[in-house]
């Protein structure tokens, strides 16, 4: 029971998006199926010369405690998919509760999957749990980022939120080629921050998945030379067909350069990255 002077719990949202990209009989990639629900909305979608670009807005300006969200995205044979989003993802201040997501990617053999979204900004007090899997198929060819602010600078709220949780899980052709799980407190990443002498500390993990990709190409160097003062990155072979690329900057100038300058060095070597994000 709640007393007539105890104030409302805050909305909540079970919202989902689901959409299937095939390619079209005209040969550009089309949306075949779409169904999404609050706090999900999706813009107008295009062909760029590339892969269809869908932007997903979040009419809330936010994730809120209680809310439930699950992305159910599938890439078929030779669709080529860019998920993008307009702002920044925020998990804002929740008293008790949490709020959670579930994200399932599948790609198509034959097809192309890129989901650049902008970064988390974990509020103070919140308490957020991410779980993502990305399937591909083999012959798929996939690049997700994942991105996480160290809170709102401008706010002063670096590092105060409760709990955060991302997990992510990468399978290539059924066979699982990475499991990891990040479990903190923000005072947890502010002490390691701090151990490295840095007060902010903004974090990116970049999956790629493609056969176009191998030890020997020379662009695992040039990823290497973008590291700087402020900003290091870290390519790693995964296994077989897939590499990630961690990317740790004292400022989000820093990382937002990093990670457009890691995109052009990639695109050299898969040509469907060569969409611009910009465009609105």
């Amino acid at each position: 029971m709640r007393a007539a002077s105890d104030p409302a719990p805050p909305a909540a949202f079970a919202g989902h998006l689901h959409l299937e990209a095939e390619a079209g009989p005209a040969g550009p990639t089309i949306l075949a199926r779409q169904s999404f629900r609050a706090p999900f909305h999706i813009g107008k979608s295009y062909w760029d010369g590339h892969a269809l670009q869908v932007r997903i807005i979040n009419p809330t300006a936010g994730i809120l405690e209680g809310d439930e969200l699950e992305l159910a995205i599938k890439v078929g044979a030779g669709a080529a998919l860019l998920l993008v989003t307009p702002a920044a993802t925020r998990a804002f201040q929740m008293k008790a509760g949490r709020a959670t997501c579930r994200q399932d990617f599948a790609v198509a053999a034959g097809g192309w999957l890129e989901c650049a979204p902008e970064p988390l900004f974990p509020h103070r007090a919140s308490d957020y749990r991410q779980d993502t899997r990305l399937a591909v198929a083999d012959g798929g060819e996939l690049y997700y980022v994942d991105a996480l602010a160290p809170g709102r600078a401008g706010g002063g709220e670096l590092w105060a939120w409760r709990r955060l949780r991302i997990g992510l899980e990468v399978e290539l052709g059924g066979r699982l080629l990475l499991r990891e799980r990040l479990d903190c407190a923000g005072a947890e990443l502010e002490r390691l921050a701090a151990f490295h002498g840095a007060a902010e500390a903004w974090l990116a993990t970049v999956v790629l998945i493609s056969a176009q990709l191998n030890p020997e190409v020379g662009l695992w160097e040039q990823v290497r030379a973008l590291a700087g003062p402020g900003c290091q990155l870290a390519p790693t072979r995964l296994r077989e067909a897939g590499w990630i690329v961690r990317i740790a900057a004292d400022s989000s100038p820093k990382l937002r350069g990093a990670l457009e300058a890691l995109r052009t060095l990639c695109a050299a070597a898969l040509p469907r990255l060569r969409s611009d994000l910009r465009r609105v």
